[in-house]
C-alpha cells in the first residue's frame, strides 16, 4: 500500500513538473516571440480602426463645416457693428471725426471743447484689430454726457474705458476772458472700436 502511495506520488510530482515545464517553455519560446506580437499588432490595428473612423466622420462634416464658416464669414462681411473703414489710419481718422462733430454738435462753444485725440495701436492680441483713440476734452457735465451717449449708443459699436474726471479749480486772472481758461472740468477717456478685418495674431 506504501509502495503504491509512493508511486501515486512520484507521478503527481512528475506531472508538476512536466506541467512547470511547459508553462515556461511556453512563456519563453512562444508568448514573447508569437503571442506578445500578436496582441500588440491587434491592439494597433483597433487604434487604426477608430482612427479611420474619426476621419470618415469628419470628411463626412466636411460640407456642414464649410457652410458653416461660409455663414460666419457673411455675417462679419454684413454686420453694422464693425468700423466700415479698411485700415487703421483710415477709421482712426473717421473716428477722430465723429468725436469732433459729437462735440460741434452740443453748440457748447468754450464749455465744452476737445482738447487732444491721439490714436493708439493696442499692443494685446485680439481676434479683430482694435481702434483706439486717446481723447482728452475740457467740458461742463451737460454736453459732456450727450458726447458720452452719442459714442455708445450709435453704430458702429464703440466702447468707452478709462474714463477719468478731474475737477479744474476756478480762478479769476486779470486780462483773460476766455471762459475755457477759468475752469471746468477735464475728462480723459478712450474711444475704440474694431475694424472688421482680423487682426494678424487673431484666429
Amino acid at each position: 500500500m506504501r509502495r503504491f502511495l509512493e508511486a501515486n506520488r512520484s507521478r503527481l510530482l512528475a506531472l508538476l513538473l512536466l506541467i512547470g515545464a511547459l508553462l515556461a517553455a511556453y512563456g519563453l519560446g512562444v508568448h514573447w516571440w508569437f503571442t506578445a506580437p500578436l496582441l500588440e499588432a491587434r491592439s494597433e490595428l483597433i487604434r487604426l480602426r477608430d482612427q479611420e473612423l474619426q476621419l470618415r466622420t469628419a470628411a463626412q462634416q466636411r460640407a456642414l463645416v464649410e457652410q458653416r464658416l461660409g455663414e460666419v464669414r457673411e455675417f462679419e462681411a454684413a454686420n453694422p457693428e464693425f468700423l466700415p473703414e479698411e485700415n487703421f489710419d483710415l477709421a482712426a481718422s473717421a473716428l477722430i471725426q465723429r468725436i469732433q462733430s459729437l462735440v460741434d454738435a452740443q453748440s457748447a462753444g468754450p464749455a465744452c471743447q476737445l482738447v487732444s485725440r491721439t490714436p493708439y495701436r493696442v499692443q494685446t492680441e485680439e481676434p479683430f484689430q482694435r481702434v483706439t483713440i486717446k481723447v482728452r476734452m475740457r467740458c461742463e457735465l451737460e454736453p459732456m454726457t450727450a458726447v458720452l451717449h452719442g459714442l455708445e449708443s450709435s453704430s458702429p459699436q464703440l466702447f468707452i474705458t478709462d474714463l477719468n474726471v478731474t475737477a479744474r479749480r476756478q480762478y479769476v486772472t486779470p486780462g483773460i476772458t476766455d471762459p475755457s481758461m477759468l475752469g471746468g472740468i477735464d475728462f480723459s477717456f478712450d474711444v475704440f472700436g474694431y475694424l472688421r478685418q482680423r487682426s494678424e495674431g487673431g484666429a
